[in-house]
């Protein structure tokens, strides 16, 4: 395991803290020793916010912290805030004695992820799962960064005596750099995944990345490029995590007010893989997937070529499959009335061009790649 691994090398193990009164936190910190020890990790625990920080200040390599929102000493978002100064990279939990509202509570900004009670012991296991595997990625990518740089320098000057030895080296850290490449992809899949539990519609992530790759490819997107949308079809949904359970799973048609809530999911999806380094190239993707090709679109109105290509091909995607996928609202739609739907929207939502290449190559019919 990487934790163990880690200790062997004389490295700080990832450490995870649960700040939480005593009578509240029995099965949640059963369930995190639980994920701590399957990966290596050390679990700390305190009942009030400055023995939290306390910790924070003795020790390094802090992957994950929850925060109960009523402390003993202080609310959970002062905490979260403060804890986010001491180590910026931790991922951050709230847990909330309801559901705060996304366009006020000064939580929005200090956890990356807010669960309301009673608390799901399983649930908040999962994502610290995932979360504990990223942060174990992020530190062999820096590891292997350096070790790159390091390398490359005192191999430049020996390089007329030592080829043959810089040659077989390069391609050995290659085939590492892919295998974490690999291991990332699965992490970011694994977190899209445990995303969708909140919404009920797992498996749309993986659907739309598929769908979207081939309308891709269809394009000619350099790979790139492709990459790129694939983790943004992934994970284009993350910022609904901030919308309120009540009004993602609403059967009805939602409200004005409501609908502000919703629109903020692309604004805060883009945030949140922006704060993760290996994600920062998706974020702009994830942002303008709500765009549309007239300009009515959401966050920023953007309109026609404005739109980022990868949002667009996303956009024709996603809407595709959550037209085959029963919604609380309505029924699942044939295939034939799916690329209907498609083609009523062309040239006001979606591109005219790829909507054309989309149905024309039958994009949606073929088979899982």
């Amino acid at each position: 395991m990487t934790g163990s691994n880690e200790k062997s090398r004389g490295v700080e193990a990832a450490r995870v803290l649960l700040v939480e009164r005593a009578e509240t936190r029995t099965e949640l910190e059963r369930a995190l020793r639980d994920v701590c020890a399957q990966v290596g990790a050390d679990l700390e625990i305190a009942e009030a916010g400055e023995r939290g920080l306390d910790l924070m200040r003795n020790h390094t390599s802090w992957a994950l912290v929850l925060a109960d929102q009523r402390l003993r000493d202080q609310p959970g978002e002062q905490f979260l805030r403060s804890a986010m100064v001491l180590h910026p990279d931790a991922v951050r939990i709230l847990l909330a004695d309801s559901q705060p509202d996304v366009q006020n509570a000064p939580a929005r900004d200090m956890a990356y992820r807010i669960f309301s009670r009673p608390v799901q012991p399983a649930a908040i296991a999962g994502f610290a799962a995932e979360a504990l595997r990223l942060h174990a990625l992020d530190r062999q990518r820096y590891a292997l960064i350096r070790e790159v740089g390091l390398r490359a320098d005192r191999l430049e000057r020996r390089k007329k005596l030592l080829d043959v030895v810089v040659r077989e080296r390069t391609r050995e850290l290659e085939a590492t750099l892919a295998r974490l490449k690999v291991a990332g992809r699965q992490a970011i899949v694994g977190l899209g995944e445990a995303m969708e539990v909140q919404d009920g519609y797992q498996g749309h992530g993986g659907r739309v990345a598929r769908l979207a790759a081939r309308l891709g490819r269809l394009v000619g997107l350099p790979t790139e490029e492709l990459e790129t949308l694939e983790m943004g079809a992934i994970l284009h949904d993350i910022g609904k995590v901030g919308v309120r359970d009540k009004v993602l799973l609403k059967p009805g048609p939602l409200d004005e007010e409501e609908w502000k809530l919703v629109r903020l999911h692309p604004t805060l999806g883009a945030d949140i893989v922006g704060k993760i380094e290996m994600l920062r190239d998706v974020a702009g993707t994830i942002r303008s997937c709500r765009e549309h090709w007239d300009g009515s679109g959401y966050p920023d109105g953007l309109a026609a070529d404005r739109i980022p290509l990868t949002a667009r091909i996303l956009a024709v995607a996603d809407a595709f499959d959550s037209c085959r996928s029963p919604r609380p609202y309505r029924g699942a739609l044939d295939e034939h009335g799916a690329y209907e739907a498609l083609r009523a929207r062309s040239g006001t939502w979606f591109d005219p061009t790829l909507v054309d290449l989309f149905i024309g190559d039958r994009v949606g019919s073929l088979g899982p790649q």
